[in-house]
């Protein structure tokens, strides 16, 4: 049966290292949920709408600015029935999300992951140290009621 229009649709956060599959566990939840969701990658959104400090280039990744972040989003998450895919957990007020899923991933298939984006082998490294430490997971357990 359908949701009725009156209802207001939970957010739920889906987060994890780096090529856990976040973004495309999201398009599939939407797909499948139909269109009153919106996923919401919060990483192409950092650089398409300037929502950073500028860039590491040790890295090759953003400077986020969570203050920039949060505001761009207040308005859409508030309405409810989103999706929102990020690796940092701990940027986002806890009353937004309904739900926060960390997705996990066994570190042989993060490292293909992660090679095929041509990621530099200082940046696979960080992140699978990160995925072996659990790091975006023990964010989540400081940062929202789990």
């Amino acid at each position: 049966p359908a949701i009725p229009m009156d209802v207001r649709l939970p957010n739920i956060m889906i987060s994890g290292t780096p090529g856990t599959g976040k973004s495309e566990t999201s398009r599939l939840l939407v797909d499948l949920l139909g269109d009153r969701f919106r996923h919401i990658e919060v990483g192409p959104l950092v650089a398409e709408k300037g929502l950073h400090d500028g860039k590491d280039d040790e890295f090759d990744a953003w400077l986020v600015n969570d203050d920039k972040i949060v505001d761009e989003l207040e308005e859409t998450v508030s309405s409810g029935g989103n999706f929102v895919d990020f690796h940092a957990v701990e940027l986002f007020p806890e009353r937004w999300f309904d739900l926060v899923v960390i997705l996990r991933t066994d570190n042989s298939v993060l490292w293909d992951r992660l090679t095929k984006r041509k990621y530099s082998m200082k940046k696979i490294q960080e992140n699978i140290e990160a995925e072996i430490m659990q790091v975006i997971l023990q964010e989540a357990r400081e940062s929202y009621k789990l």
